[in-house]
């Protein structure tokens, strides 16, 4: 789905030279794979998005999206951008006409954009909104309406840069289960940006980018409990990764591949497994 050859990128610097970020860097991301891309700042993870999309463009190599090459300034249409700040993205006073802004600009048919919006504001749990106006609501509420807007477009891929790092706890967790819930139902293509190690582990493929250069890929569990990771850090392993260690360090027999605490509990359930009470507490 998305496929990066030999991209290389720089910035212009103060000094009137550039500062490279990526130096012949391909990496490829398959149609459908919920994919987390995360290293310290400035190794190149918002860079890298917005290459993606085609808000910028490499000084040389090609950036391919479902197998057509993005050409220098394209857009892609295919692909989805979400910004920290929900309100950067809004553009009209009515939730539902800002759903609509996009595909309309596409000259969809009112019948088929009215169906459109209707559903996306449904997939989203935004229905009951859709004549309220969007700076009256929440931040959650906010990321959820642009949310409603990559899906009226019909986006195959979404780029997340940093989507709960500006609301609040309780959004930010209905946002994260409703990345995963259109993941699993429409099968979209995730590349998901952000520090959250928590967030990683409910990703499918983890990517570690440090100084323009990819240091890891693959499962996000491997990576955190790897040697590399959890000795420099052994106290940020996310909670959910310790409870799911601590159970199978005492004999549990889990899947792999667990990426949130609702699907632990189904893996419990599953293989009727029984907890004490303290254990179920910190479920």
């Amino acid at each position: 789905m998305i496929d990066l050859r030999e991209v290389s990128f720089s910035y212009p610097s103060a000094a009137g030279g550039s500062r490279p970020v990526f130096d012949r860097l391909s990496l490829s991301i398959p149609r459908g794979r919920y994919v987390f891309l995360m290293g310290p700042n400035g190794s190149g993870k918002s860079t890298l998005g917005k290459l993606v999309k085609g808000l910028l463009s490499p000084s040389s190599g090609q950036v391919r999206i479902a197998g057509q090459p993005l050409k220098p300034g394209e857009i892609s249409p295919r692909i989805g951008y979400l910004f920290s700040n929900p309100e950067n993205q809004i553009v009209s006073s009515l939730v539902e006409e800002d759903v609509a802004f996009g595909p309309g600009n596409r000259g969809l048919e009112p019948a088929l954009l009215a169906l459109r919006v209707e559903e996306s504001l449904r997939r989203v749990g935004m229905e009951a909104y859709r004549r309220h106006a969007p700076h009256l609501l929440s931040g959650g509420q906010q990321q959820k309406i642009v949310i409603a807007g990559i899906l009226a477009m019909e986006c195959e891929a979404l780029v997340l840069d940093e989507p709960t790092s500006m609301i609040d706890p309780e959004s930010r967790r209905e946002i994260l289960d409703l990345f995963l819930k259109l993941h699993r139902e429409k099968s979209l293509t995730f590349l998901h940006i952000s520090h959250s190690l928590e967030d990683a582990l409910r990703s499918e493929e983890l990517i570690y980018l440090e100084e323009g250069r990819v240091l890891y890929s693959g499962p996000p569990e491997e990576f955190l409990t790897s040697p590399r990771f959890s000795e420099s850090c052994p106290l940020q392993i996310p909670p959910l990764l310790r409870l799911v260690r601590g159970l199978r360090d005492r004999g549990h027999s889990l899947p792999p591949g667990i990426r949130s605490y609702d699907e632990l509990k189904r893996a419990l359930l599953g293989h009727s497994l029984f907890l004490d009470t303290r254990e179920n507490k910190n479920l």
